[in-house]
């Protein structure tokens, strides 16, 4: 059984070195091997120098160019939430479009006004057993170039 013993234990000392070798070796390759040189350490003296050097401009100075003719932007969107609804909108000029519509929960949206128009109107309505029926009138308008709606229930 000695014998066997002596051969585990030699086996076992020759796949250590092995993979310590390997390791070694893996480690020399990354540090070399992925950039395609390998880090040196500068003297105080290339330090010196190195800072002491002007350093060149990363690009060339921008030339002038004529500026484009700004596109055409769509006018921005303001949501709104009278009374538990979502209503999307946008002014042009003093008139307004809205561009969407939720109804409140337990409403359902019965008529609006997706045209652009000095007020545009948005109407929801209730009905049913148990829930009482209800409508609420949403009058959106411009104001300062801004949507805003007043609501009526």
């Amino acid at each position: 059984m000695g014998g066997r013993t002596a051969f585990a234990m030699m086996g076992w000392l020759v796949a250590a070195a092995a993979a310590t070798v390997v390791g070694l070796g893996a480690v020399r390759v990354i540090g070399d091997g992925i950039t395609g040189t390998a880090a040196t350490t500068l003297s105080q003296e290339e330090v010196v120098e190195a800072l002491a050097s002007p350093v060149p401009p990363a690009s060339p100075p921008p030339t002038a160019s004529p500026s484009p003719t700004p596109a055409r932007t769509e006018p921005a969107r303001t949501t709104l939430r009278p009374h538990g609804s979502t209503i999307t909108a946008h002014c042009e000029g003093a008139l307004v479009r809205i561009d969407g519509v939720a109804p409140p929960s337990g409403y359902q949206t019965t008529e609006y006004d997706n045209e652009l128009t000095d007020e545009a109107e948005v109407r929801f309505d209730r009905g049913g057993k148990g829930h009482g029926s209800g409508r609420i009138e949403v009058q959106v308008s411009c104001v300062n170039g801004r949507p805003l709606a007043t609501a009526d229930d």
